[in-house]
C-alpha cells in the first residue's frame, strides 16, 4: 500500500495512547475512527484532545480555526464492525493484555479489508504470536511514546514474517504525520527504549531504596547533565567521546557496586499498595493534590513543547 492511498484510519483503544494518536492522524488530514467498548471513554479521549489543542494554540503550533477540522476527523464508535470496515490501518492501543489482544485481532480479521495493515502500540508484548498467521506479513509493532501529540518517536518493530513493504509503508506513514521512526530488524521484548528505561529504572530504585538521593535531588541531577547531553552525543556516541578504552577499564572496577536485581523495590511497591499511582491518582514520587489531571498534562506539555521546539533542528537533522 502507498501512503497516498490511505483514508481511514481505525483506532482501537480510547484511552490517553489512543485519543493522542488519533489526533495526530486526525491533524495530519486522515479520516480516523475511534474505537472503544466503553462510552464513557470518548468523553475523557474528547476532552484530553481538546486540552491537547489549547496548548498546541497557546505554542502557535496550531491555529486556532483547524481544531473544529481535527475533532471533526475524528469518529468514535462503540461498533467494532464499524471501526474496522475499509480501514487502511488497524492501529491497536489496548490493555496490556495478549489474550484480549488476540480476541480483538481475530474479530477484525474478519472485518478489516485485506489490504488493512495491521499494528499494534503495545509496549512490551509479542503481538506476533496472537495475529491470524494470514494477516503477519502486513502486522508490525507501532509503539508510540506519551504524550503522543508531542513525543516524535515512534519504534517500529518488525516480525519474523512482515513484508519489507510494511516496514517501509509504516516508516514512511509516520514520517509523513511529522513523527520520527526508528526500526527493529526483530521483536525483543520493551524493543529499543523501554529496555533502556527499565535498567536506569533497576538504577533508580536502588539510590532511593538505600536513601543515596531523594527523588527531586535525582531528577534535578539527570535534567542538569546526561539529560541535555545524550540530545548532542545519544548514548552511543558518548562513548567515543569518553574513551572506548576508559569505558573497558570503567567496567573492571570491582568496587563499583551493581544494583542488584530486583523487581519489588521499596519505594516503588509502597507507593502502588497506599493507591499513589502518579498523577491520575493525585499522588506518586510528587504530589498533585487539588489539581485537575488536565491541569497536570497541561503544565508538562507545555514544558515538553519548549524543550521539542529548541531542540527540533537537533532532532530532526538525521533524518
Amino acid at each position: 500500500m502507498n501512503i497516498r492511498n490511505v483514508r481511514r484510519v481505525a483506532v482501537f483503544g480510547a484511552g490517553t495512547m489512543g485519543s493522542g494518536i488519533a489526533q495526530v492522524f486526525a491533524a495530519a488530514g486522515y479520516k480516523v475512527v475511534l474505537y472503544d467498548t466503553n462510552p464513557q471513554a470518548f468523553q475523557r479521549a474528547t476532552s484530553i484532545i481538546k486540552t491537547n489543542l489549547e496548548t498546541l494554540i497557546e505554542h502557535g503550533l496550531v491555529q486556532e480555526n483547524l481544531v473544529d477540522a481535527v475533532l471533526d476527523n475524528i469518529q468514535t464508535t462503540l461498533s467494532l464492525e464499524e471501526a474496522a470496515a475499509d480501514a487502511d490501518i488497524a492501529l491497536e492501543c489496548i490493555v496490556e493484555k495478549l489474550e484480549v489482544k488476540k480476541e480483538l485481532f481475530y474479530s477484525i480479521d474478519k472485518m478489516c479489508p485485506e489490504r488493512t495493515i495491521f499494528a499494534s502500540n503495545t509496549s512490551y508484548l509479542n503481538i506476533f504470536q496472537v495475529v491470524p498467521p494470514r494477516r503477519l506479513p502486513n502486522t508490525a509493532i507501532a509503539h508510540w511514546f506519551a504524550p503522543a501529540h508531542i513525543i516524535p518517536l515512534v519504534e517500529v518493530v518488525r516480525g519474523d514474517e512482515t513484508k519489507i513493504e510494511t516496514i517501509q509503508f509504516l516508516t514512511e506513514l509516520v514520517k509523513h504525520i511529522g513523527k520520527i521512526p526508528v526500526v527493529l530488524e526483530k521483536y525483543l521484548p520493551g524493543f529499543c527504549i523501554n529496555r533502556i528505561q527499565r535498567i536506569i529504572g533497576r538504577e533508580i530504585f536502588f539510590l532511593l531504596d538505600n536513601g543515596y538521593i531523594t527523588p527531586q535531588e535525582l531528577d534535578l541531577a539527570v535534567k542538569a547533565s546526561i539529560i541535555p547531553r545524550s540530545m548532542v552525543l545519544g548514548m552511543v556516541q558518548r562513548y567515543d567521546f569518553t574513551g572506548l578504552d576508559l569505558s573497558a577499564m570503567n567496567l573492571e572496577n570491582e568496587d563499583y557496586l551493581e544494583a542488584p536485581f530486583d523487581n519489588k523495590p521499596k519505594s516503588l511497591i509502597e507507593r502502588v499498595e497506599k493507591g499513589d499511582l502518579g498523577v491520575k491518582t493525585g499522588r506518586g514520587f510528587y504530589d498533585y493534590t487539588g489539581r485537575k489531571y488536565e491541569e497536570v498534562l497541561k503544565e508538562r506539555d507545555a514544558q515538553l513543547l519548549k524543550v521539542f521546539n529548541n531542540l527540533k533542528e537537533q532532532i530532526y537533522k538525521t533524518i
